[in-house]
């Protein structure tokens, strides 16, 4: 629930009488300021991309979502406005995913997000929502199919940043593929294979061999919803009460809704 940044005052009624506690109760949990910092010097740096559904379907009442679509990767979700936030994990939980093509560690979190980015703007979360973390990779692999595109580019389930492991096994021989001499890694995190290098691929039946990679990227939690609905509070400020947002504790779960990288077999691209 998106709110603009309050300014409101709060008058004291008739009958209210100064309080002599402390301007501030020493509660970090209410403390809004306080926690902010905690999360500025200690957390880790994530970046917030907004999430909105895509608009790219012929007719609304049947849900019909043109299939390929290139504005959100068939994941039905378009991302905007990406802003630079520091925030903690407070508790992990790993569940195992187990498929054909591998396992996806889909691991669920809870996670502190300050009340305002670092220019003063509220910061707030909806359902969707993507975090990444620039700063650290996770190890994942999967089984994919030798399609490469008009380019001899091939995308995976997450933007690569380092290749650890790539073989594919032909004639009963275990055949591995180097960096730099079999492939490089683009920009985007995709693998573009040098020109004769690289698995097989039968044009006539439009099939490639089956390969296996492991390689470093950096993780990508999808916000499955905020822990409460709002929350706010209220604070003295220059003798006066304000009304406050508190940080806010996020549901987050990796491996969901990643997009087109999810693909097993991409179609060669003209």
């Amino acid at each position: 629930m998106a709110m603009d940044k309050p300014d409101k005052l709060y008058n004291p009624s008739s009958t209210s009488t100064p309080q002599f506690m402390p301007a501030q109760i020493p509660d970090p949990s209410l403390r809004g300021a306080s926690w902010d910092q905690i999360l500025e010097n200690r957390g880790i740096r994530f970046i917030h991309r907004r999430a909105v559904p895509c608009p790219n379907m012929t007719r609304l009442d049947d849900n019909n979502h043109v299939p390929d679509c290139p504005f959100c990767d068939d994941s039905g979700i378009i991302y905007y406005d990406e802003r630079e936030i520091f925030g903690v994990f407070q508790s992990n939980s790993i569940e195992k995913t187990f498929e054909q093509q591998g396992i996806w560690e889909i691991g669920s979190a809870v996670v502190s997000m300050p009340s305002e980015y670092a220019d003063g703007t509220p910061a707030d979360f909806n359902t969707y929502d993507e975090l990444l973390i620039p700063d650290f990779t996770a190890r994942m692999w999967e089984l994919k199919e030798f399609i490469p595109d008009a380019q001899g580019q091939q995308t995976f389930r997450y933007p690569l940043e380092k290749v650890d492991y790539l073989a594919v096994t032909t004639n009963d021989q275990l055949t591995r593929f180097q960096e730099g001499v079999d492939f490089t890694i683009t920009t985007d995190g995709a693998i573009q294979w040098l020109p004769g290098k690289g698995p097989s691929y039968d044009p006539v039946r439009g099939v490639g061999d089956v390969f296996t990679i492991a390689y470093y990227a950096f993780p990508v939690y999808k916000v499955l919803q905020p822990l409460r609905e709002l929350r706010v509070s209220q604070e003295w400020v220059n003798g006066q009460k304000v009304a406050k947002r508190l940080p806010q504790q996020l549901l987050v779960r990796r491996d969901f809704l990643v997009g087109a990288g999810e693909k097993l077999g991409d179609t060669p691209k003209a």
